[in-house]
């Protein structure tokens, strides 16, 4: 079955698959690729710094705004 994002079996845990869609042109793309690599990072080691970087996107009040 599926739970927050992972496949759970009697077995077996992993991560479901996950597809970053990394073209970005508005400001809720951008919410969308940050909540995306938000979730990924503990599972594969991103660290904050990085993602500090791509924060800048998340500026600005109107959603649909380039």
């Amino acid at each position: 079955w599926k739970y927050l994002g992972w496949h759970i079996t009697d077995s077996i845990i992993q991560p479901q698959k996950l597809s970053i869609h990394v073209d970005i042109r508005t400001l809720h793309d951008a919410q969308k690729l940050l909540g995306e690599l938000q979730w990924l990072r503990p599972v594969v080691g991103i660290p904050n710094e990085l993602l500090n970087e791509l924060r800048p996107l998340l500026k600005g009040t109107d959603p649909a705004s380039p």
